[in-house]
């Protein structure tokens, strides 16, 4: 079979021709063998190949079934079929379909762009407005940390009070305190180490919850769905904001909040939409003692849980009569507060839960043992 002169083709008798259609539709190995070499043989052919290529392909991607007489005028775009060299690529359909598309892509980006931007801004205003209700001083004058190394940074308010600012955290203090109370926002995650000041209260505001001190130390971990205050020393009382943007005025916020002594912690979760109070995760020791004092040797089970009461300050509560006959042999020292919680239980056959950051005990008693 002879071959005809493709140099003589234009674009337009490329894409209609048959082989040139077996390489570039159906990716037929033997054709794209024949013009892989005949491109090598003719390389000032190469620009009218490509166009009348990429043509064919672009019409495969977009499933287009056109008419012959449509074809023609997309061809009349395309090439000038007198001549046989590649006509300029802006005026190509490729070159029109792409521009199109990209023209879509674009304004579809922007637009996206554009919406998620405004509704950060709507967010944006709508947290400054409702700070500036509950506190004008942090919506003036003011000054904002934000951490953004990947260490913890330690700095101090003008009252001395410590603040301990984790990574990606932002912390908004007024430049100066009012004379009645100091109030920060916090975005992330702190450890405050307040200066005891009766006379102004130190208040902790997020977006879920508001945390009221005196002089204390505590942690405050805020994310989009929750926010929790632990507790290492001291009291908190911790409100849901919307409580204290509602009764603050009236300065009946007393009535709302939720009391924290060292190793409890409270929780808000936006889906539930209330405080939990509960233990913390490792409860530290707030009293010394020495190691000998937990090597018990038939010691009444009482015993041992008022010494962790003044271990770690938490409430123990049980069932003394039923517990009566409970004692305990064991070297517990060295071991963590749930760890000694886990082996008295085993060793009395009893359980025990945490309810409102205190530690229920639950016994049906020892005499069998």
């Amino acid at each position: 079979m002879r071959t005809p002169d493709y140099r003589n083709y234009s674009v337009d008798d490329l894409t209609r021709d048959e082989y040139f259609r077996h390489w570039v539709i159906d990716r037929n190995a033997q054709s794209g063998a024949f013009w892989s070499e005949w491109l090598a043989e003719n390389p000032d052919c190469t620009d009218k190949v490509q166009v009348a290529r990429a043509f064919l392909q672009a019409l495969e991607e977009k499933n287009t079934a056109l008419q012959p007489a449509e074809l023609d005028q997309i061809f009349n775009n395309i090439v000038q079929s007198n001549q046989p060299n590649v006509v300029p690529l802006w005026q190509t359909t490729v070159f029109r379909v792409a521009a199109s598309l990209l023209l879509f892509v674009g304004l579809g980006y922007l637009a996206f762009t554009y919406a998620v931007k405004s509704d950060a801004r709507r967010l944006a205003d709508s947290r400054l407005s409702a700070l500036e209700n509950l506190s004008p001083a942090l919506a003036s004058d003011y000054t904002e940390t934000v951490n953004e190394s990947s260490e913890p940074r330690t700095f101090v308010l003008h009252d001395s009070s410590t603040v301990i600012l984790y990574p990606n955290g932002t912390l908004r203090y007024p430049n100066l305190f009012s004379a009645t109370k100091r109030e920060v926002y916090l975005s992330g995650r702190a450890f405050f180490s307040v200066k005891k000041n009766p006379k102004m209260p130190f208040w902790v505001y997020t977006d879920q919850i508001s945390t009221q001190v005196l002089g204390t130390s505590f942690l405050i971990t805020t994310g989009e769905t929750n926010a929790k205050v632990e507790v290492r020393s001291g009291r908190v009382s911790v409100y849901m904001r919307k409580d204290v943007e509602k009764e603050q005025p009236a300065r009946k916020n007393e009535s709302v909040g939720m009391v924290l002594t060292p190793n409890q912690q409270v929780v808000f979760s936006t889906t539930d939409k209330r405080l939990v109070k509960s233990v913390v995760e490792q409860p530290i020791t707030l009293q010394k003692v020495t190691k000998e004092a937990y090597i018990f040797e038939e010691a009444p089970v009482s015993e041992v849980f008022s010494l962790l009461e003044k271990t770690y300050g938490l409430t123990f509560i049980y069932d003394a009569a039923n517990l009566k006959d409970c004692y305990l042999t064991a070297n517990l020292a060295g071991e963590s507060l749930f760890e000694k919680l886990n082996l008295i239980c085993k060793i009395t056959r009893s359980s025990y839960e945490m309810v409102d950051g205190q530690i229920v005990i639950h016994s049906e008693g020892c005499e069998n043992n």
